[in-house]
C-alpha cells in the first residue's frame, strides 16, 4: 500500500502516514528515521506486528509497528503527541 506522511515525531519514534482513501495509519518507528514529511512510501500496515516502511523512489527503509488504523488525520496527529 501506499501513502503519504503526513507528520512525524522524531522524539517519540511515531509517524502519520495518509492512505489513498484519506485515512491515517499511526505508525511507530523507533530509530532512525530517513523520511520527510510529503514522501510517499508503501508498507503493508493492514497487518499486525512489525512491518517495513520503504521510500521507493529513494530506497530508504525503517522497521515500524502498526499503533493505529482507519483514523482521521486530526487523530493520527494528536495522538503522536502522547504517543
Amino acid at each position: 500500500m501506499n501513502g503519504t506522511i503526513v507528520a512525524i515525531n522524531r522524539n517519540l519514534g511515531a509517524l502519520v502516514v495518509e492512505t489513498q482513501s484519506h485515512q491515517c495509519v499511526v505508525l511507530e518507528a523507533p530509530g532512525p528515521m530517513p523520511f520527510a514529511i510529503g514522501e510517499i512510501i508503501e508498507g503493508a500496515w493492514d497487518q499486525p506486528g512489525e512491518i517495513i516502511l520503504q521510500n521507493p523512489a529513494t530506497g530508504a527503509h525503517v522497521y515500524a509497528r502498526v499503533q493505529q488504523t482507519n483514523i482521521t488525520r486530526s487523530q493520527a496527529v494528536g495522538s503522536t503527541t502522547v504517543f
